[in-house]
């Protein structure tokens, strides 16, 4: 019987693994996601995946996600490591929209920076204090403003100011 679950859960992630290239490619491989997959999986790096090179990636994912090494996959244990895989996207993409210089890290002094930008956007009248009306003003049309932030790297200004608002 545990052979069986195994097998099923195997095969499960065998799907799972085959739709993440799928939705990769699909996405535009936004992070070259895909070629580091697949150059991960080809473990003899011919350019190509055999059936075993599949199976062998999926097993050691299987691996991961099996906590308690009992061969099987709980609710529990496939809960842990969806909220893993989450937190880790979530931190990486607060890391790229908060390290403004690009350096791989989030120092004091760029949370300090961007925090005086967000000051600066919501002190609409530009008196150095950020009143109730203000703050109601900026949450009724947040996301324009969400619109107008962009994010760039290499020294580029954070955020630009819509003329409009000012």
């Amino acid at each position: 019987m545990k052979t069986k679950i195994k097998i099923a859960a195997l095969s499960g992630l065998c799907v799972v693994m085959a739709s993440s290239f799928a939705m990769a490619e699909k996405k535009g491989n936004r992070q070259g996601g895909l070629e580091k997959r697949f150059e991960k999986i080809d473990t003899n790096a011919d350019g190509s995946l055999t059936v075993d090179e599949f199976i062998g990636a999926a097993s050691k994912r299987f691996d991961k996600a099996d906590l308690n090494s009992d061969g099987i996959l709980s609710e529990e244990e496939l809960l842990s490591r969806i909220a893993r895989k989450r937190a880790k996207r979530r931190a990486a993409r607060m890391i790229d929209r908060l390290d403004y210089n690009g350096d791989g890290i989030v120092t004091k002094d760029e949370i300090q920076n961007r925090t005086r930008k967000r000051f600066a956007l919501l002190d609409g009248n530009d008196d150095g204090k950020v009143e109730k009306s203000e703050m109601k003003r900026h949450a009724s049309r947040s996301g324009k403003a969400r619109n107008m932030r962009k994010h760039h790297r290499n020294g580029k200004k954070m955020y630009k100011k819509n003329k409009k608002h000012q």
